[in-house]
């Protein structure tokens, strides 16, 4: 079982020192292969924002850093833990530019049955925030979502003194991360699930023009096909639910049909 941490933290301190407890616990469990990506030591460069990773697909960035490496590693791992301390109510800086030259696994999700865990510490406010976002991210980058850590701890080397306690659900959640990822259950789709399914693949089969790359990942993929549920086949899925997401779906292409038109 290899486990990828992603840490965004710009120095060691209590991000990595919850990392690290997350760590043990996992190699408590069973046969576990850990590697630290440290965000702070790695050459990442703030996205330029020229949309060339979405229109021409991301071997297309101009900017040439180590953002492959990373990939790759996640490519490699069974698991993903991304964890960052909480900088004015949100994530670090540093992983916040990663999440950013990311950014088209939004359009292109492809780390489908790949598990991930988040973790956040804080001086004190801005878990929930941070962690709703990191959830997003992993669930929209394709990974099984498995939970989430916040952790309050006053920034070490400071005079701060911890004022909130909560529960520590590390136990818990390692111990779900560790089931999930050996045992890959299937995945029982929710109502949302099937709901996000179809509208991409309705947006998506409509731009072929407007969005090329996008368009021809998904076709490659087999997501246009009309008897595909899902965007992997390790799901239980609801006949109802999804027939209530083709609705929707339904719905928003006629939407998009018209717009086009408008523009022709």
């Amino acid at each position: 079982m290899k486990i990828l941490a992603i840490i965004g933290s710009p120095h060691k301190g209590n991000t990595l020192e919850k990392t690290q407890q997350i760590e043990d616990k996992l190699k408590q469990l069973g046969d576990v292969e850990f590697e630290y990506i440290h965000l702070k030591d790695m050459d990442i460069k703030p996205c330029k924002g020229c949309f060339m990773c979405f229109i021409k697909g991301e071997d297309s960035c101009p900017l040439h850093d180590d953002k492959e490496k990373i990939s790759h590693k996640m490519e490699e791992a069974d698991g993903v833990i991304f964890a960052t301390p909480v900088y004015s109510m949100h994530v670090s800086y540093l992983l916040k530019t990663f999440i950013d030259r990311f950014a088209y696994n939004f359009h292109r999700p492809r780390y489908f049955g790949k598990y991930a865990i988040t973790l956040a510490v804080s001086g004190g406010l801005g878990l929930d925030e941070t962690l709703k976002y990191l959830k997003m991210v992993a669930d929209g980058w394709g990974f099984e979502f498995v939970g989430q850590i916040g952790l309050v701890a006053p920034p070490k080397n400071t005079p701060m003194q911890k004022l909130i306690d909560m529960k520590d659900r590390t136990d818990n959640v390692v111990g779900k991360f560790h089931t999930a990822i050996k045992e890959k259950q299937p995945r029982k789709l929710a109502l949302s699930d099937h709901i996000n399914f179809r509208l991409m693949q309705t947006v998506y089969s409509r731009l072929e023009t407007m969005s090329p790359t996008d368009y021809r990942y998904f076709k490659e993929k087999g997501w246009f096909d009309n008897d595909v549920s899902y965007f992997y086949d390790n799901v239980r899925g609801s006949y109802l639910k999804d027939r209530i997401a083709r609705i929707m779906s339904w719905i928003m292409g006629q939407k998009i049909d018209k717009a086009i038109a408008k523009l022709k």
